[in-house]
């Protein structure tokens, strides 16, 4: 295995401990040689987090040690105490780094912070020997079935749009699969013959997600793809159906998940630009504005409902 795949792996264990702990954390992973490999901060880590998981992660990195088997012998009297004092500060001794070895050898050491050092050490430690136990397995939605009356004409729009063409089999009595993958997208669209019993154009609200709503309809346009100019919506919690309901232009701040487009297919399948620019993780912190006004409301109402189920299940347990 790679390193950075290892890394990721070993990240989304500790994220999905820290989850469960209900404590946000930063984490950082450097390799021997003192090179980042992976740094990120989880929403609600507090902001020095990212500081002391990437001093945990060099400790670890190059000394060898876990840093809580270091914190002993850097103390005044002890072989390593000068090691605090080199590298330019960069050397911890707080608990919550480790080594991390592939195959017996050390090749990066990993630093987390966010919590107390007892609760870094926990998360740690629990993200390094076990996986978190689930009851549900992944489900990754990764395809959508067009209905389409043309299959060469609808192979050709797909086409235009610059979407990758990963399969076109043409089978016996009629059979035919084409799949599409839009650029940078985990989902991909099949159409052809034989492959549903949907009516042609029947399928509405497919949504792109977009970085730049301008940006997006400026290039459909460009391949000779008609498109709407950009629309939201004024509740700003996700847009209406009918016309009636919304308003013409982005959102007038840009706020993330807020601004529209549209345009269709040969057949009628709509599709929906939304821009995002800030991804929602169920938290938001007091001074982010990335989003509307409405959606904030909406998500900090949810994360106190469930903060005061969770504190009810705690009693009920205790």
């Amino acid at each position: 295995m790679d390193l950075l795949s290892y890394a990721k792996t070993i990240a989304e264990r500790i994220e999905a401990h820290s989850v469960q702990a209900k404590i946000p954390v930063a984490i950082c992973i450097i390799d021997i040689h003192g090179n980042t490999v992976l740094k990120h901060r989880m929403n609600g880590a507090p902001a020095f987090s990212l500081e002391l998981s990437e001093r945990k992660a060099y400790t670890s990195a190059l000394v060898g040690l876990r840093t809580t088997e270091l914190s002993p012998m850097v103390q005044p009297g002890q072989p390593l105490f000068p090691l605090m004092g080199v590298a330019g500060g960069r050397f911890c001794s707080m608990g919550g780094g480790a080594p991390l070895h592939i195959d017996g050898q050390l090749v990066a050491g990993i630093g987390i912070s966010g919590g107390t050092v007892e609760q870094d050490v926990d998360i740690l430690e629990a993200g390094l020997h076990e996986p978190v136990a689930t009851d549900t397995l992944d489900m990754k939605f990764e395809v959508v079935v067009l209905p389409v009356s043309d299959v060469e004409r609808a192979k050709r729009f797909y086409a235009d749009l610059g979407w990758r063409l990963d399969i076109d089999y043409a089978g016996t009595n009629n059979y035919r699969v084409i799949q599409f993958t839009p650029p940078g997208s985990g989902c991909s669209v099949i159409f052809g013959s034989n492959l549903t019993t949907a009516a042609h154009g029947s399928l509405q609200g497919l949504h792109l997600i977009v970085s730049d709503i301008e940006a997006a309809c400026a290039d459909l346009r460009r391949r000779g793809i008609a498109v709407s100019e950009p629309f939201h919506d004024p509740v700003g919690i996700f847009h209406h159906a009918s016309a009636s309901d919304l308003a013409a232009g982005p959102n007038p701040q840009r706020k993330s998940y807020a601004s529209y487009a549209s345009f269709s297919d040969p057949d009628g399948n709509g599709w929906v630009f939304q821009e995002i620019t800030a991804r929602l993780t169920g938290h938001i912190e007091d001074d982010d504005e990335s989003f509307t006004p409405e959606l904030t409301d909406v998500v900090r109402r949810a994360e106190a409902a469930a903060r005061r189920s969770a504190a009810a299940d705690g009693r009920a347990a205790a």
